[in-house]
C-alpha cells in the first residue's frame, strides 16, 4: 500500500490522537486531553506526515524549526500496525530533504527505540531532560 509523507501546515488534534495513541508514544502524551494536543500542533511550526491511499495518517513527526540552524523533533511516531515498512525512516528522510543541508535535526528517543534511528545513521548525542509534572 503507498504511502505519501509531506509537510502539512495543519495537523488536527483528532487524527494525531488517532495515530499517537496506536504507538508506544501515546501513553506518554496526553492523548485524552484534546485541548492540550492541539495547543502542541499549534506550537509546532514544522509537521511532516505519513498517510495511505486513504488519507488516514499512519505516521508523523511533530517539529519545532528555526529554519536556518536546528529543528527537533518532539514526537516521531508511526501506528505499530504500520512499523517495519519504512516508514519511519522515510518521515526522516523528507523532514532533512524539506530542512535541507543547513539544518541539524535532533530527537530525544525512547530507550526501546534507539536501535531504529542508530540504524536510520542518526548520531547519539546527550541530551538532558526537566521533567513535568502535569501529563494531563
Amino acid at each position: 500500500m503507498p504511502i505519501t509523507c509531506q509537510q502539512e501546515e495543519t495537523l488536527t488534534a483528532a487524527d494525531y490522537i488517532a495515530c499517537v495513541g496506536q504507538t508506544t508514544l501515546g501513553s506518554g502524551r496526553p492523548i485524552t486531553n484534546p485541548e492540550r494536543v492541539q495547543a502542541m500542533l499549534d506550537g509546532a511550526n514544522f509537521i511532516v506526515t505519513a498517510r495511505d491511499e486513504t488519507g488516514m495518517l499512519v505516521g508523523l513527526a511533530r517539529c519545532m524549526n528555526d529554519g536556518v540552524w536546528i529543528c527537533f523533533c518532539a514526537d516521531l511516531a508511526v501506528r505499530e500496525s504500520h512499523q517495519g515498512q519504512g516508514i519511519g525512516r522515510a518521515i526522516i528522510d523528507k523532514c532533512t530533504e524539506l530542512l535541507g543541508p543547513r539544518v541539524g535535526f535532533i530527537l530525544v528517543s525512547e530507550p526501546s527505540a534507539e536501535g531504529f534511528y542508530e540504524r536510520t545513521g542518526m548520531k547519539r548525542y546527550a541530551a538532558f531532560f526537566h521533567p513535568r509534572t502535569d501529563r494531563s
